[in-house]
């Protein structure tokens, strides 16, 4: 029984200095793109050594991604609220709310699109992915439906919608404008005109 409780605690522990880790990792792909953060940067942060790391995570790729998985995790509990709560959002609320996060997480976004076209990803790691991923999906499904959108449709639609949030940001995330703030508004313009055509009113039509 001692024992157990023993192994218990060591377990928790572990966890615990993982996701200092992780947390540290994640601080840092908030000040820079995630493809110039260095395991001995994130080592510093932490304020552990860098061989340190490596007794949690095998390599600096699944620790890249166990910190994309959980920024995206914890982000989907606002979307989840949005679309739960008595009056759902919009999809124009829940597409500019979706951009905006990606906007301001730039590490977030250039993670996503990194998993997105790579194809030799450890089978553990593509399929937290998977996960995560379906989450947004699951969620804006389930707004379509609230919407009126008939079940029928409305997976199909949320693939759709999704895929073309991503495809609207990587397409003008470096658009030629003046400065971040133009660029950002004429990407909340292209993604209002894509809400629009998602509207419960000419999809149940």
């Amino acid at each position: 029984m001692g024992e157990s409780r023993f192994a218990e605690l060591k377990e928790r522990e572990k966890e615990a200095r993982k996701q200092i880790v992780v947390e540290s990792t994640l601080a840092l792909f908030a000040k820079k793109p995630f493809y110039e953060v260095g395991m001995r940067e994130v080592a510093d942060e932490a304020g552990i050594s860098p061989a340190t790391i490596y007794r949690y995570f095998p390599s600096q790729e699944e620790l890249f991604h166990e910190a994309f998985i959980q920024d995206i995790s914890s982000a989907s509990k606002e979307f989840k609220t949005m679309v739960l709560k008595d009056k759902p959002a919009s999809i124009e609320e829940f597409a500019i709310k979706f951009v905006d996060h990606l906007i301001e997480n730039e590490s977030t976004f250039q993670m996503m699109t990194y998993l997105m076209i790579m194809d030799d990803l450890a089978n553990p790691v593509m399929g937290k992915f998977d996960s995560v991923t379906k989450i947004f999906f699951d969620l804006f499904e389930q707004l379509l439906v609230r919407h009126g959108v008939k079940n029928a449709n409305a997976r199909l639609l949320s693939y759709s919608f999704i895929a073309s949030l991503a495809g609207i940001l990587m397409t003008f995330r470096n658009y030629p404008l003046k400065n971040k703030k133009a660029i950002k508004d004429h990407i909340f313009k292209v993604v209002k005109v894509t809400a629009s055509l998602y509207s419960a009113k000419l999809i149940s039509e």
